[in-house]
């Protein structure tokens, strides 16, 4: 077993990773042992996501139709990214860039602000650790991850 000592958002992230990842080229005992990593990982994973949406939920500014407002952007900006008729856009150019000015901005810095003690909180988990030959295995089976991903797995979940 190894031990490994990780902030709460590093693991979320390689859980992530992880349960979405295929393992076709592994052998099955390793198959075996990335299951029980995930199994590991999940429980504090979903729960740095309960809080996060928690937060996201709480702090949701309450002076404004959010959710309204928050819908409209996001067909503003489907609009302007596809190449639509932007005048068929919910908003204008001005009323989007205030809300995301005004509102979105300082909202997601105020849950990033409040979710922050938790996400840099190190827990420590063990695992039965990947051998390199069997963590490039799993780097062959997931031919669509990149550096970024790779590195944020291998200190974890291997020797």
């Amino acid at each position: 077993m190894k031990k490994v000592k990780i902030k709460t958002v590093e693991l979320h992230e390689a859980y992530m990773i992880l349960s979405a990842a295929k393992f076709t080229k592994l052998g099955d005992a390793d198959k075996i042992k990335v299951w029980k990593i995930a199994r590991t990982l999940k429980p504090i994973s979903e729960k740095f996501e309960d809080d996060n949406k928690s937060a996201a939920e709480t702090l949701k500014p309450k002076d404004c139709d959010f959710d309204a407002t928050f819908a409209k952007v996001q067909e503003f900006e489907d609009i302007m990214h596809n190449g639509g008729d932007m005048s068929k856009a919910p908003m204008g150019a001005a009323e989007h860039d205030a809300f995301i000015k005004n509102v979105w901005q300082p909202y997601n810095k105020l849950v990033a602000d409040a979710i922050k003690p938790i996400a840099e909180t190190e827990v420590e988990v063990a695992i039965e650790p990947l051998t390199e030959e069997a963590f490039g295995l799993l780097m062959a089976s997931n031919t669509n991850w990149v550096m970024a991903t790779v590195i944020a797995l291998a200190d974890i979940i291997t020797e």
